[in-house]
């Protein structure tokens, strides 16, 4: 299987006290939501949304301050590498652990660290797929979970439906050229609940997103 370190990884563990986690988000989601330690973020998304470049950008601004391991269901060294290849930065400057992984991600996930899940597949049986959400859960200490899902086209959802939002503090919904926050605790502000928020923009290069709205509420 596929298992490479990117650059080397001398980025301290997530610490653990009370304080949110420094942590930063393409289309600046820290303004809205702070990351704490033992989260579950979820990232449903349409089939060629953007899931992978989303995740990536996540690494790219966050690799220098924590420990960040990459789980990838689908995409081999090659592909992984044609992907990063597209960022403005040099391949040697990436710091990040990949291993290849479809099942029983809470049996490699670090408890302490930033882990990425890129994606949780499943084709029957949805109703399974909060167990397996519950089990990384469990399973984490003082780190944290990223987990992409694959969404049906129209839906806020993932496959496996609401029982996937059950341990997100953190759900976030991706459809060609728009993303929403369906859900999200622990506010920045406690008067601003960015729930329903919504994002339009483009994807350029499969690397570079442009924001092409600022974050609003969908007009009814």
């Amino acid at each position: 299987g596929l298992e490479q370190s990117f650059g080397s990884i001398s980025c301290v563990g997530i610490g653990a006290d009370e304080k949110p986690i420094a942590f930063k988000w393409p289309f600046g989601i820290e303004q809205y939501f702070n990351l704490m330690k033992k989260n579950i973020v979820i990232v449903a998304g349409e089939p060629d949304a953007g899931k992978s470049a989303y995740l990536l950008n996540v690494v790219k601004l966050n690799m220098n301050q924590y420990k960040i391991h990459y789980f990838s269901s689908e995409m081999g060294a090659a592909e992984m590498k044609s992907r990063m290849l597209k960022f403005d930065i040099p391949l040697s400057s990436w710091k990040f652990v990949v291993k290849e992984r479809a099942t029983h991600f809470q049996d490699v996930i670090k408890p302490n660290d930033i882990n990425i899940i890129d994606y949780m597949e499943i084709s029957d049986n949805f109703y399974l797929i909060g167990g397996w959400i519950t089990a990384i859960f469990n399973k984490l200490q003082n780190g944290v979970a990223i987990i992409a899902l694959q969404k049906p086209r129209g839906r806020d959802e993932g496959r496996g439906g609401e029982i996937t939002k059950e341990k997100a503090r953190l759900y976030l919904s991706m459809s060609h050229g728009t993303i929403k926050i369906v859900k999200a605790k622990n506010w920045v502000h406690p008067q601003i609940n960015p729930k329903d928020l919504e994002l339009s923009f483009k994807l350029v290069d499969g690397c570079n997103f442009i924001p092409q709205t600022t974050w609003q509420k969908p007009l009814k």
